[in-house]
């Protein structure tokens, strides 16, 4: 003895009641399903032109972590010779270059975790591959 539940989708019940009126309840939720395939579209195609663009921009937190390396022997020399900087402390420099290997840390994590699914980075075939 099988007993059937009560099915809980309108669309069923209409549909066991008038393919008429099934029809109609279609007719009425289409162009909602068309929005939403829009905006689904139109959400996917902003993440991955963004993914695109930040990706362009990778090379550039290389140069500052390059940058920073520079930073070091400047502040040393800041430290011995204060008038070479013209009024900025020696420590100045060494903050400057932590950040710029803070930003470039963050910025390529950040690029990592928006990555679309399935995504690759476009430009890792101009890098170089020995690291």
């Amino acid at each position: 003895m099988t007993t059937e539940l009560p099915s809980s989708n309108v669309a069923n019940r209409v549909s066991d009641a008038n393919p008429l009126a099934f029809l109609l309840c279609s007719l009425a939720r289409l162009p909602f399903v068309i929005l939403r395939g829009i905006v689904g579209a139109l959400f996917y195609s902003i993440w991955y032109l963004a993914f695109y663009v930040l990706c362009t921009f990778r090379p550039f937190t290389g140069m500052m972590v390059l940058a920073a390396i520079v930073m070091l022997p400047i502040s040393i020399v800041v430290f011995v010779h204060p008038e070479a900087a013209r009024g900025m402390p020696f420590w100045e420099f060494g903050l400057m270059g932590l950040g710029f290997v803070a930003l470039a840390l963050g910025y390529t994590l950040l690029v990592d975790w928006i990555t679309p699914p399935g995504a690759e980075d476009p430009f890792e075939r101009y890098r170089r591959s020995d690291r």
